[in-house]
C-alpha cells in the first residue's frame, strides 16, 4: 500500500496485524494436523519421495496462504517450518506433540533440497543488487549503514543484562543473537521487490546484514578462547 499510493490506513494496517496475529497462531496448528496425516500415509505408503514432495507443497502452501491474508510469504514457510520442527509448542496445540523420529526422517530426506536451493538463494540476493546503480559516495549509505548496525548491536545486547547468568555467558548470548543471516535478507528483499526500499537502503540493509552475519562468530571465537575456562558446564554446548 505505502510502495504503490505513498501512504498508509491505520485500519488496513490493523487488519493485516489481527490476521497475522490468528494465522501465527493457527497455521502451525494446522500445519501439525497435516504433518500427522502425512506421517500415516507414509507408514502405509511405499511412494518414493513422498516426503519431500508434501512437505515441499505444505510449506507453499502456506506461503501462498500467508500472502493472501497481507502477511508475509515468509510467515507462512516459518509457521510450517515451525510445526514441523522437534520443538513444536503452543499453548493451544500441546496435545500435537512432536514425533522426534518423524522429524528427523523429514530433516534427513530434506537435506538435498536445502542444499540445492540455498546457494540458489545467495545468488540471487547477490544478482538483484545492481552496484553501478548506487553512490557509494553519498553518506546516505553509510550513515544509515551505521544506524542500522548500532541498533542491530544495541538490541541484541542489552537483553543480557536482563539475564541471570555469569557475564562470560550473557555476552555470548548477546553475541550470538546478533546474526541476521538468510531471513534478514528475505525480508530486505521483500522490500526492494515491493518498491518500499530504494537502492541505497536496500544496499545498505545488505551491509548490515552481511556484517552481522559474518562478524559475530569470529568474536565469539576470540571471546570463548579468552573466557572459555570461566563459561559453567555445560554453557559450551
Amino acid at each position: 500500500e505505502f510502495s504503490l499510493g505513498g501512504g498508509v490506513s491505520l485500519l488496513n494496517v490493523g487488519k493485516v496485524l489481527v490476521f497475522i496475529a490468528a494465522f501465527f497462531v493457527l497455521a502451525p496448528i494446522a500445519a501439525k494436523l497435516i504433518s500427522l496425516v502425512i506421517k500415516r500415509f507414509d507408514d502405509v505408503s511405499a511412494i518414493p519421495g513422498l516426503i519431500p514432495t508434501t512437505i515441499v507443497s505444505l510449506v507453499l502452501f502456506f506461503a501462498w496462504l500467508a500472502y493472501a491474508i497481507g502477511a508475509p510469504e515468509l510467515l507462512g514457510g516459518f509457521a510450517a517450518g515451525l510445526a514441523l520442527s522437534r520443538r513444536f509448542f503452543l499453548p493451544f496445540g500441546i496435545a500435537l506433540r512432536t514425533n522426534a523420529e518423524f522429524a528427523d526422517k523429514i530433516e534427513t530426506q530434506m537435506r538435498p533440497i536445502i542444499h540445492l536451493f540455498t546457494p540458489i538463494f545467495f545468488v540471487m540476493v547477490g544478482l538483484s543488487l545492481s552496484l553501478r546503480e548506487i553512490d557509494w559516495q553519498s553518506p546516505f549509505i553509510w550513515m544509515f549503514s551505521l544506524s542500522l548496525l548500532a541498533v542491530a548491536l544495541f538490541g541484541k545486547l542489552i537483553g543480557v543484562l536482563f539475564i541471570k547468568e555469569p557475564w562470560p555467558v550473557r555476552w555470548m548470548i548477546g553475541v550470538a543473537m546478533v546474526p541476521r543471516g538468510e531471513v534478514g535478507l528475505i525480508f530486505a528483499e521483500l522490500g526492494r521487490v515491493s518498491g518500499v526500499f530504494s537502492n541505497e537502503v536496500y544496499a545498505a540493509m545488505v551491509i548490515v546484514i552481511a556484517l552481522t552475519t559474518l562478524l559475530p562468530p569470529l568474536v565469539m571465537k576470540v571471546f570463548y578462547s579468552r573466557f572459555g575456562q570461566r563459561m559453567p558446564e555445560g554453557a559450551d554446548s
